[in-house]
């Protein structure tokens, strides 16, 4: 998730026009104050405090697409990590299309704006998995294929940056991923990959000693999951859980993970903690926690008497 961060502060350093008037650098200061909570309170799950943040935000800034950007990621995770419905999926393709018409306004202004085209890059690769999810290939592989150019821009500018690795991984994986039945639409224009490759991008983005770590964390866990390959998985989300305790959308997952495991001791434990978490931004999450806590409890008892 560092690559939420990575668009804060690379903003700062990379962009922004630092002989501007006094007046200006003000209002700037302002705006990275009002990110930076909103970013915290993201991290958190504490939405109820973000999405006020990002809309107070995006009525003071209307064009900066950072806002709608960190609003957009909201419904992203849910739909990954909790509940795969078309709802959400929707809510967050709708959401992020703000964002990248912002995002590409800016990049036309300034080309040589990195934090654009790190934003652009993933929010494509972003909408193409949730395409794919929704078993919508064309979109997914057309979404991959914008992404992915903006991800060779990264590439120009460094190779060796985590980002663009975790940007080429998605993208591999999209399109080891695709039915056999469409790969004509992908090896017409010379696209060939492996989900492995996109593994492998993925692992060395998550074992770099930089911001974007947890985004390649988040994205192992997930796709391991998707692959039925649990245990993977769970490797993943134990290092993610460890990083950031508080994000009950991870340790929801990481819970589901050791269920389908039958580490039946874990999963109470995890969600049990979920429960004491009583996070008011996501209550349907405690809900389930303590639904499923339940009913694994009920199980493990009558297995015990039997």
């Amino acid at each position: 998730m560092y690559l939420l961060l990575f668009l804060l502060f690379s903003a700062i350093s990379l962009t922004e026009n630092f002989q501007e008037s006094e007046l200006t650098f003000n209002k700037d200061r302002t705006f990275e104050a009002q990110l930076n909570d909103g970013i915290d309170a993201f991290y958190n799950t504490d939405w109820v405090d973000a999405r006020n943040i990002f809309r107070n935000m995006k009525e003071q800034w209307p064009d900066d697409p950072r806002p709608y950007f960190f609003e957009s990621m909201m419904p992203f995770l849910e739909y990954f990590f909790v509940d795969q419905s078309g709802e959400l999926a929707s809510e967050f393709l709708e959401k992020s299309e703000k964002a990248v018409e912002l995002s590409e306004q800016r990049l036309n202004a300034s080309p040589d704006d990195t934090t654009m085209v790190l934003m652009l890059s993933g929010l494509h690769g972003y909408r193409g998995l949730v395409a794919a999810g929704q078993s919508n290939h064309r979109v997914a592989l057309s979404s991959g294929l914008t992404g992915f150019n903006y991800t060779r821009k990264l590439l120009s500018m460094d190779s060796a940056r985590p980002d663009a690795r975790i940007g080429r991984g998605m993208f591999y994986y999209m399109v080891g991923s695709i039915p056999s039945g469409m790969r004509w639409a992908s090896n017409m224009v010379g696209l060939r990959a492996s989900i492995d490759d996109g593994f492998n991008e993925l692992k060395i983005a998550a074992e770099s000693h930089s911001y974007i770590s947890n985004d390649a964390l988040m994205m192992l866990m997930y796709l391991y999951h998707k692959e039925e390959m649990l245990e993977e998985s769970l490797f993943y989300a134990e290092r993610l859980t460890e990083r950031l305790p508080d994000n009950v959308i991870f340790l929801y997952k990481k819970a589901e993970i050791h269920k389908e495991l039958g580490n039946i001791d874990q999963a109470i434990n995890v969600y049990s903690s979920i429960e004491r978490k009583k996070n008011p931004s996501l209550q349907s999450i405690t809900e389930n926690s303590q639904k499923n806590r339940l009913e694994l409890e009920k199980n493990y008892i009558r297995v015990v008497n039997d």
